[in-house]
């Protein structure tokens, strides 16, 4: 509902500028002085605002939240409420996000929903992973949607001034901040299985040149071929 009503005042804007391209058009070319050239502009302006609103309401420029999947129970109710708590947190970010008319927020909120996703999904998949996400599901989540909260009351209220711009931007700071947060969080849950693959890679070299298959190490390989 708040894109559409986004949506249908682009359209009014671009309308009413198309309307005003024709009247000054229309009077640069052909004379004005009888009523009658300006009905004849008038009824004009009027087709061609009416034809671009049309076409306007169409145009989306905006950047749409992601699709996300959902995400399947793990059968551990402790794991399972952590997400569901997790989710419910980051619908209300998007309610917020949705009544903030911040093209930049709205790409910031939009990639924190994606991550956020991932580390959730991260976690269905690896309920022994819960405890990692502690922090992040008591302060980091609960803090942000404060902020963005904060943000939208400010608009909402129309509170002007230097101080409150300072606390925009500053909010809009934190949020980059806020992102790399949380692709580090994603980054420690996979750390695991990233030690895993490369003492694997490790083991397979070692056996691999002691059946004589290979003079170096796979690594050392990839590293030759780059350079």
């Amino acid at each position: 509902m708040q894109q559409n009503k986004k949506n249908d005042t682009k359209a009014y804007v671009i309308s009413f500028i198309a309307m005003g391209a024709v009247v000054v058009l229309y009077s640069l070319i052909f004379p004005m002085y009888r009523w009658q050239h300006y009905l004849i502009v008038a009824g004009i302006a009027l087709l061609v605002g009416r034809v671009v609103f049309i076409m306007a309401q169409g145009l989306d420029t905006s950047k749409e939240a992601p699709v996300q999947q959902p995400i399947p129970k793990t059968g551990d109710s402790a794991v399972d409420s952590l997400v569901e708590k997790g989710q419910e947190m980051l619908t209300q970010i998007r309610h917020e996000n949705d009544l903030i008319p911040d093209a930049q927020l709205t790409d910031q909120m939009n990639q924190l929903d994606k991550v956020a996703n991932q580390i959730f999904h991260t976690v269905a998949e690896h309920p022994e992973k819960a405890p990692h996400i502690r922090r992040f599901m008591d302060y980091y989540l609960p803090t942000t949607l404060k902020m963005l909260t904060g943000y939208r009351k400010m608009d909402e209220r129309q509170v002007k001034g230097q101080n409150a711009n300072e606390t925009r931007a500053q909010i809009r700071e934190a949020m980059d901040t806020v992102l790399k947060a949380f692709d580090k969080q994603l980054d420690a849950l996979y750390q695991d299985e990233m030690l895993d693959i490369s003492t694997d890679i490790d083991v397979m070299e070692t056996m691999l040149r002691q059946d004589g298959l290979i003079d170096g190490g796979v690594k050392g390989q990839q590293k030759e071929s780059v350079q």
